[in-house]
């Protein structure tokens, strides 16, 4: 270990004096500091306590982030990160391994083709998902087919459904993957 920081000035700084090839951190610290991270040329392992707060060090790959280790976890899957870090290869410890599967599998999309449905998509509903996927709102959807909103919600929530997604966002998404 050559240096400690206290705040993202410090680490910038002692980055900078130091030149580690490894850097650690928590992610609570900073996980808003993406940007400053950015700055930091060396690979870094980050500690994580919350793992409900998947999303919030998710962002953290945004930077050079080598490795994932959970603050339980035992003493030795930080000096495995930190190795692993180090060479380049990559880690996330046992203690993270299932939460990141569980977030990558809620928010990749999938596509609409490959889910097998129950009940095809009646026509309206087709036509429905035409224009969701060219990314019309459901008002415009609505006054484009002379229908009402409501109408066009239940159409929507029916597409969602028999395709097995959660959101807009996963039916355009599959679009762009077709």
């Amino acid at each position: 270990m050559v240096g400690e920081a206290g705040d993202i000035g410090e680490l910038l700084s002692a980055v900078h004096v130091y030149e580690p090839d490894v850097v650690v951190l928590e992610a609570q610290s900073q996980a808003g500091h993406v940007h400053e991270l950015k700055q930091v040329d060396a690979a870094m392992v980050v500690i994580v306590s919350d793992v409900d707060a998947v999303a919030d060090w998710v962002r953290l790959t945004q930077v050079n982030v080598g490795a994932l280790v959970h603050s339980d976890d035992p003493e030795e899957e930080l000096v495995e990160a930190v190795r692993r870090a180090g060479e380049g290869t990559g880690y996330v410890s046992p203690g993270l391994s299932g939460a990141l599967l569980r977030f990558v599998r809620a928010t990749l999309p999938r596509p609409l083709t490959v889910v097998a449905t129950h009940a095809p998509l009646t026509s309206r509903e087709s036509e429905v998902l035409q224009l969701v996927r060219r990314g019309l709102a459901n008002k415009e959807i609505a006054r484009r087919l002379g229908l009402s909103e409501k109408t066009i919600k239940f159409h929507v929530s029916n597409v969602l459904a028999k395709a097995h997604m959660a959101s807009r966002a996963q039916l355009i998404a599959s679009a762009a993957a077709m």
